[in-house]
C-alpha cells in the first residue's frame, strides 16, 4: 500500500483541504484501519474516503458544486482569503485553496435546511432484484468495488454527515442530491451510530464502532424499506449481513449496473 500527499495532477476537483492518495490496497479491513489511524490523528476533523469508480465520482461531484451554486462567494467576506484566490484583484469565481472552505461549508448547510429522512423517503428510488443483488454483494465483499485509486480528504467539520460538503455527490435528477444525501446520513448516525466515512459515485459508506444490535436491524432494514420503496423482505439476506458487521453500504443513484 501508498499513500502519499494528493496533487493537483491527480484530482479532477480542487484541493480545500489536505488530502492523501492510497494506492495498492490489499485489503478492506487494510483500508479501514487507514481511516481510523487519520480519524484518531486528527479528531477534530472528519475522514471521508472516496470509494467506487473515482473518475465518475469526481465528475458527478464537479457538477453537484456548480449546479448548487455551492463555490457562490457573493455575500462573504473575502479579505482573509490566500492571495491565489484572485487575479487581477478579482476573485477567481470558483474555490480553489482551503482557506475558502468555509463558503463551501456555509453554502451546503443553507441548502440542507428542512430535508429531513422523509423527505428522502419521498424522492422515492427505487430497488429491483439485480440492484439487492449488487447491494449484498458489496456489503459482504466491499474491497471488489473499491476503486484502484482511493482519495482520503480531512474535511475541516465535527460531523461525519457534514463531511458530505466536502465531496458533494448526487447530480443527476433521479439521484439522490447531494443535501438528501446528507440527510441520510444524519438520520443513520442519530438513528444508528453509524458515521458517514465514504463516497464513490454509486455508494454510500457508513461505519461504526461495534455491530448493531439485533432490534436495531430490525429497524434499518424498515428504514431501507421505505428508502426504497419496497418491503422489509426485500432485506432478508442484507438482515443477516448487517449483525455479523460494523459497516454498512448503500446505493444512492437511481439504478445500479
Amino acid at each position: 500500500m501508498q499513500i502519499q500527499p494528493l496533487t493537483s495532477n491527480q484530482s479532477h476537483n480542487e484541493i480545500l483541504f489536505e488530502s492523501f492518495v492510497i494506492e495498492n490496497l490489499n485489503s478492506f479491513d487494510e483500508l479501514i484501519e487507514v481511516y481510523q489511524t487519520y480519524k484518531q490523528n486528527h479528531p477534530d476533523k472528519t475522514i471521508i474516503l472516496t470509494l467506487d469508480d473515482l473518475g465518475q465520482a469526481e465528475y458527478t461531484s464537479g457538477h453537484s458544486i456548480y449546479a448548487n451554486d455551492l463555490d457562490e462567494t457573493e455575500g462573504y467576506d473575502l479579505s482573509g482569503l490566500d492571495k491565489t484566490c484572485f487575479e487581477n484583484g478579482e476573485h477567481l469565481g470558483y474555490l480553489s485553496t482551503p482557506s475558502e472552505f468555509f463558503i463551501r461549508k456555509e453554502n451546503f448547510l443553507k441548502q440542507t435546511k428542512g430535508i429531513d429522512f422523509k423527505s428522502v423517503c419521498d424522492k422515492e428510488l427505487t430497488i429491483d432484484e439485480d440492484e439487492i443483488s449488487i447491494l449484498e454483494n458489496i456489503n459482504q465483499s466491499p474491497f471488489e468495488y473499491l476503486d484502484d485509486q482511493i482519495i482520503l480528504k480531512i474535511v475541516p467539520v465535527e460531523k461525519s454527515y457534514e463531511a458530505m460538503c466536502g465531496f458533494p455527490n448526487g447530480y443527476f435528477e433521479s439521484d439522490l442530491n447531494p443535501f438528501e444525501n446528507y440527510a441520510l446520513a444524519k438520520h443513520l448516525f442519530e438513528n444508528y451510530n453509524f458515521e458517514l466515512f465514504g463516497i464513490g459515485a454509486s455508494f454510500l459508506g457508513f461505519i461504526r464502532n461495534g455491530n448493531l444490535e439485533e432490534n436495531r436491524v430490525k429497524a434499518l432494514i424498515t428504514d431501507l424499506s421505505k428508502l426504497y420503496s419496497t418491503t422489509e423482505n426485500t432485506f432478508d439476506k442484507l438482515a443477516g449481513v448487517f449483525k455479523n458487521q460494523n459497516y454498512l453500504f448503500l446505493k444512492y443513484i437511481e439504478y445500479l449496473e
